[in-house]
C-alpha cells in the first residue's frame, strides 16, 4: 500500500510538476557566497476530524473556489490562493518556516516584532472554514509562529503538538562530515541546497527520497480519515528546502546559484490529501516574495 501511495504521488507530481517549475530568469551567481540564515510546551490533542464526518460537513465550512493559481517566476504561490483551491472533499497541512527570528541561535530565541506582524497577517490570509491545528518543532519560535496564525486567523482556541524531529537534522546522516564542507563561500545552507537540488556532499546525508517521504508519512500527513481538515505546522529552514526539493522533483528555485535564493520566512508547501488519501503539492508562500 505504501509502494502504491507512492506511485500515485509521483505519479500526481509528473503530471503537474510544471505548477512549482524553476521559469526564473534571475542572474546567475555561482560564485556569491550566501548569507548566513538559521540552520535549524507539551503536547496537547492535534483536534484531527473523526472518519465520521461528512462530504457535507466539510462543505459546509470550505471556503473553496476554483481557480486558476498563479504562480510566481521561481514556482509559489500565495499561501491564500492556495487554500482557497482545497475542494471540500480534500484536506490540507501547510509545512512553513517560522517567521522572522532574533538574532541569537538556541531553542529559546523568540520571534521578533515583524515575525510575530509577519504570522499574524498570514493567518489572515487563511480565514475562513473550521479552526486550524497546528504544530511546530520544540524551538520557542515555531511555536510561537503556530501561535500567532491562529491569533491573526482570530481563532479563540490554539490546538497544537510538538514535533521535535522535523528540525534541519532530519535530513542529516553524519553531521561532523556536513560540517566539513562548509567553507567560506560555501555556508551551511549552500551546503544543503547543493545537497539537495544537486546531489553533492550526498555521503553526509540520508536518501532524499526516502528520508523526504518518511518524514511526511510519519510526522506530517496522517490516513485522510484522521487527518483534521487543516493544518499548519512550524519548522525550519533546512528542512523546509529539502522537502521542497523532494515534493516539487527539484524544480523550486530555492539554489544556491540564485541570488536572491534562500527560503523566506513563512514559505514551504501545501501537502493536499484527497479522500482516496492520494497527494498533491504547491509550493507557497506567505510574504510578498518566496525567496531572501
Amino acid at each position: 500500500m505504501k509502494n502504491l501511495t507512492k506511485f500515485l504521488s509521483i505519479a500526481l507530481l509528473t503530471i503537474s510538476w510544471t505548477a512549482c517549475s524553476d521559469s526564473s530568469s534571475g542572474s546567475t551567481d555561482p560564485n556569491q557566497p550566501p548569507d548566513t540564515i538559521d540552520p535549524q510546551s507539551s503536547e496537547t490533542p492535534d483536534g484531527d476530524m473523526s472518519s465520521a464526518n461528512s462530504e457535507q460537513d466539510l462543505s459546509s465550512s470550505s471556503i473553496f473556489v476554483p481557480e486558476e493559481l498563479v504562480y510566481d517566476s521561481v514556482g509559489f504561490v500565495d499561501i491564500g490562493a492556495a487554500y482557497r483551491t482545497v475542494a471540500p472533499d480534500e484536506k490540507v497541512v501547510f509545512v512553513l518556516r517560522h517567521g522572522e527570528r532574533q538574532p541569537y541561535l538556541t531553542r529559546e530565541t523568540q520571534l521578533t516584532e515583524k515575525g510575530v506582524q509577519q504570522s499574524q497577517t498570514v493567518g489572515q490570509k487563511l480565514i475562513g472554514g473550521e479552526d486550524f491545528v497546528f504544530g511546530h518543532t520544540d524551538y520557542v519560535r515555531t511555536e510561537e509562529t503556530a501561535q500567532n496564525i491562529a491569533i491573526g486567523r482570530g481563532q479563540s482556541s490554539f490546538i497544537h503538538d510538538t514535533i521535535a524531529e522535523i528540525t534541519g537534522s532530519w535530513f542529516v546522516k553524519d553531521n561532523d562530515l556536513r560540517q566539513s564542507y562548509v567553507s567560506k563561500d560555501t555556508g551551511s545552507n549552500a551546503v544543503v541546497a547543493l545537497w539537495a537540488y544537486q546531489g553533492l556532499f550526498a555521503d553526509a546525508f540520508y536518501n532524499l527520497e526516502e528520508r523526504g517521504q518518511e518524514a511526511i508519512d510519519k510526522y506530517l500527513t496522517k490516513d485522510y480519515n484522521e487527518m483534521a481538515k487543516a493544518k499548519v505546522i512550524i519548522s525550519h529552514d533546512e528542512f523546509i528546502v529539502p522537502l521542497l526539493a523532494y515534493t516539487t522533483l527539484n524544480t523550486t528555485g530555492v539554489r544556491y546559484n540564485w541570488r536572491p535564493w534562500w527560503i523566506n520566512y513563512l514559505t514551504g508547501v501545501a501537502i493536499i490529501v484527497n479522500s482516496k488519501n492520494e497527494k498533491r503539492y504547491i509550493c507557497v508562500k506567505g510574504l510578498d516574495s518566496a525567496l531572501l
